[in-house]
């Protein structure tokens, strides 16, 4: 799990404490389906948390629908193209980068 900025910071940036959390973790993914689960787990955050920040994502068109997962309530996302989504993950490889540099 990525901790790039303080919760107060994502708040000021973002209007909520843990989305540029949620974006981190999404852009890290580099393009595979996610659920709100696979969000959950990576940031440790409670669903009561994340699925309303992925329905916003989702709202902004940040994020589409893909498909649900059959026989499951599951929903599946993927990142829809935009510039931020490249800046992130661009952020989340030199941070790699350096954390492999550094071990």
């Amino acid at each position: 799990m990525l901790e790039p900025i303080a919760p107060e910071e994502s708040r000021l940036v973002f209007g909520n404490s843990y989305m540029y959390s949620v974006m981190v973790e999404i852009a890290g993914l580099r393009g595979e389906k996610f659920s709100s689960k696979t969000i959950t787990d990576a940031t440790r955050l409670s669903p009561g948390i994340v699925h309303p920040l992925i329905q916003k994502l989702r709202r902004a068109n940040f994020i589409e629908f893909v498909e649900r997962v059959p026989g499951e309530r599951t929903i599946l996302y993927r990142v829809r193209e935009n510039p931020w989504w490249n800046a992130a993950s661009q952020y989340v490889e030199e941070d790699r980068a350096t954390e492999r540099s550094a071990s």
